[in-house]
């Protein structure tokens, strides 16, 4: 988007005040704020011009404005530039990582970079690690009758994995059925990874028919729960009593949105996973992650090597976030974990 000077700089000062007093800002402030000779008439006149292109939003007519997410976008593309920690943090990074005893496994050092993170940025703090392992494989399905017309399916992974999910069914199902559409199903999903017989599956019974053609199609419309992907390594999060000082919490809606994202941690993992990019710091705005329960936060990462095994640490936070400190933050923090020595040397 184009911008002239002008709205540059009004627009910049304008983020800033608002991350700095967490309210609307006003043309009189942005007049006080700027010290140019701009009269408060020509500053509401081009934040009336940044309010129609969508960055800015007047919560209410007599109120100051507020930047949109494309706002706070734009701000982080042209604006965001590096900042120098201060130096306090840094000594705290190094002797909070350096600190005796050394940690003795991968959770313990992600344990400490997320509670670190959380003090330092007074939001949530993460640190993730994605361990390279082999894919598992659909070994075997099997279907079992249980009371109140449901079944149980039990799916063995090749990595020693059990999954058992809990089927509804429209009427009570003899079991002879179920071996029927268990023979089906693993026809069709034996040998193949979990996301590959999610895929397969729907084709491969169109043309099935009989009572355990159906009873298979049955299972495919669970097949989201039935065959779902292995887990990552859990999420390592803390921060939310720092995060619920923050004034955008004071809001029941957005409040009730943090505490469902804190109950539900393997919802992050998916987005880091999606968002990483490596060896550069990413910045996800509101619903630029795709996920509507996230819309009103940001995301900011960076990857990393927790002991050699590559991960990403991160802060989620509200969109009003100081961003260019928090990408030096998580880019400082993943820099000092090169020096963790790895548990398995101590």
């Amino acid at each position: 988007m184009d911008l002239s000077e002008r709205e540059r700089l009004i627009l910049e000062a304008l983020v800033e005040l608002h991350v700095r007093e967490a309210g609307p800002v006003s043309s009189a402030s942005l007049h006080k704020e700027l010290g140019l000779d701009l009269s408060s008439a020509s500053i509401r006149n081009v934040l009336h011009g940044l309010e129609e292109k969508g960055l800015l939003h007047q919560p209410h007519t007599s109120a100051g404005r507020v930047p949109t997410r494309e706002g706070y976008r734009a701000y982080v593309n042209h604006f965001c530039r590096p900042v120098r920690l201060p130096e306090a943090w840094v000594r705290r990074i190094h002797a909070v990582l350096q600190a005796e005893p050394a940690p003795r496994d991968v959770p313990e050092i992600l344990g400490r970079v997320s509670t670190l993170l959380a003090g330092l940025s007074s939001n949530v703090g993460m640190g993730l690690a994605v361990p390279a392992a082999p894919p598992a494989h659909v070994q075997r399905i099997e279907l079992v009758s249980l009371e109140s017309s449901r079944m149980l399916v039990v799916v063995t992974l090749d990595n020693g994995i059990v999954r058992t999910e809990v089927v509804a069914l429209e009427r009570p199902v003899a079991q002879t059925t179920l071996d029927a559409a268990g023979e089906i199903l693993n026809e069709i999903a034996a040998d193949r990874t979990p996301s590959a017989a999610r895929a397969h599956l729907d084709v491969a019974l169109r043309e099935r028919t009989g009572a355990g053609g159906g009873l298979a199609r049955t299972v495919a419309r669970a097949k989201g729960r039935v065959f779902a992907d292995s887990p990552v390594q859990v999420l390592h999060l803390q921060g939310a009593t720092e995060i619920m000082g923050q004034p955008e919490f004071t809001d029941p809606e957005n409040l009730r949105l943090l505490v469902r994202i804190l109950d539900h941690p393997e919802e992050l993992e998916s987005v880091l996973l999606e968002q990483g990019r490596a060896g550069v710091p990413a910045v996800a705005i509101g619903d630029e992650t795709h996920r509507a329960e996230l819309s009103p936060f940001s995301l900011v990462l960076s990857s990393c090597s927790v002991a050699g095994i590559p991960g990403f640490v991160a802060i989620l936070g509200p969109m009003r976030m100081r961003y260019a400190l928090a990408l030096s933050l998580v880019k400082g923090v993943a820099e000092a974990m090169r020096t963790v020595p790895r548990p398995e040397a101590n």
